[in-house]
């Protein structure tokens, strides 16, 4: 699934899509997975995986996968709920993926769609590189929904 995962990521998150401005889907996915700053882990139970110690040292996002069937869209939306809750003054972030919970943004479905995704950054990093965005332009392809939903939350 790591390589799926892989293709998955040069082939559209780091491809510039029309749809979003000719933006891609992250704009720092690309660098950071050139210099070997993603870790691609297959996860074995989701709360535990995201609330083990991480080393921030070497890598920059943890993406742990679960094959779809394992956890259903609503109990990796409650359970990233409760992560980030628990990890957020912390802070860690998670931002979940499931095939189930289609996430849109200006007609782009942003999903990896093959199996489930926990992904595990730091808050003040993400939230520094999506003011980066945002100065940039970034966002105004994005409705005020998906702005709530993928990055406003975060602020609250």
């Amino acid at each position: 699934m790591k390589e799926q995962i892989i293709k998955w990521m040069t082939d559209f998150v780091e491809q510039p899509n029309a749809k979003l401005g000719n933006w891609m889907p992250c704009p720092f996915a690309r660098r950071a997975r050139l210099e070997n700053k993603i870790e691609i882990v297959k996860g074995e139970d989701a709360f535990n995986d995201c609330l083990r110690e991480l080393d921030w040292s070497d890598k920059d996002v943890y993406v742990f996968w679960y094959p779809t069937e394992q956890y259903t869209g609503q109990q990796i939306t409650d359970l990233t709920k409760q992560l980030n809750e628990r990890l957020m003054p912390m802070n860690i972030v998670v931002l979940d993926d499931h095939p189930d919970n289609i996430e849109t943004i200006n007609e782009v479905v942003m999903n990896f769609g093959q199996a489930t995704l926990l992904i595990v950054q730091q808050l003040d990093e993400l939230t520094r590189a999506s003011e980066q965005l945002k100065q940039k332009g970034y966002y105004d392809h994005w409705s005020k929904h998906n702005l709530d939903e993928v990055v406003n939350w975060r602020d609250r």
